[in-house]
């Protein structure tokens, strides 16, 4: 699985799936990016044409402990409020995160792992985007004979209207 690699689950923030370790996460573990696992299963053994990479069309939020510090392993308090239509703690829907950008939240790109995270006080969200996707695809495509990409789930990745999609 390629995606869900930092979550509430964890005491700082983390992106959902970032391509890259982004140095400055220094809170996280080396290994869980795109690029780590998938030359992991291809170097032990599995068929690369069997091997797809996952794009979540969701983020994962954290509450940050000071919203002062909200870069990537920032330390957090626990999960992130739930959203207005997933009513999930610590998860938001593509559309959910649009709606968080458009009511003022920071984004940010991280250049490390090719990802966006997003933060408005003392929530935080990392999640992918159109822009990620198509680096993601072209690895995919251009660089590495993977088999190519699950999309898990479409319906969180519909946009509420076309004005709310960055």
């Amino acid at each position: 699985m390629t995606y869900d690699f930092h979550g509430s689950w964890e005491a700082y923030t983390g992106e959902n799936s970032p391509l890259y370790k982004n140095p400055s996460d220094t809170g996280g573990n080396p290994y869980l990016n795109v690029d780590y696992a998938m030359n992991y299963w291809k170097n032990n053994g599995a068929q690369t044409e069997k091997l797809i990479v996952g794009f979540p069309t969701y983020g994962h939020t954290f509450t940050l402990s000071n919203p002062s510090q909200h870069g990537i392993g920032a330390p957090a308090s626990g999960p992130g409020a739930a959203g207005t239509y997933t009513r999930e703690a610590g998860f938001l829907a593509y559309y959910e995160i649009c709606l968080f950008l458009k009511d003022g939240a920071t984004q940010v790109w991280d250049d490390y792992g090719k990802v966006p995270y997003a933060y408005k006080g003392n929530v935080w969200v990392g999640y992918d985007n159109p822009n990620s996707f198509q680096i993601k695809v072209q690895k995919i495509t251009l660089e590495v004979p993977w088999s190519g990409p699950l999309i898990w789930m479409t319906s969180l990745g519909l946009s509420v209207t076309r004005e709310d999609t960055p």
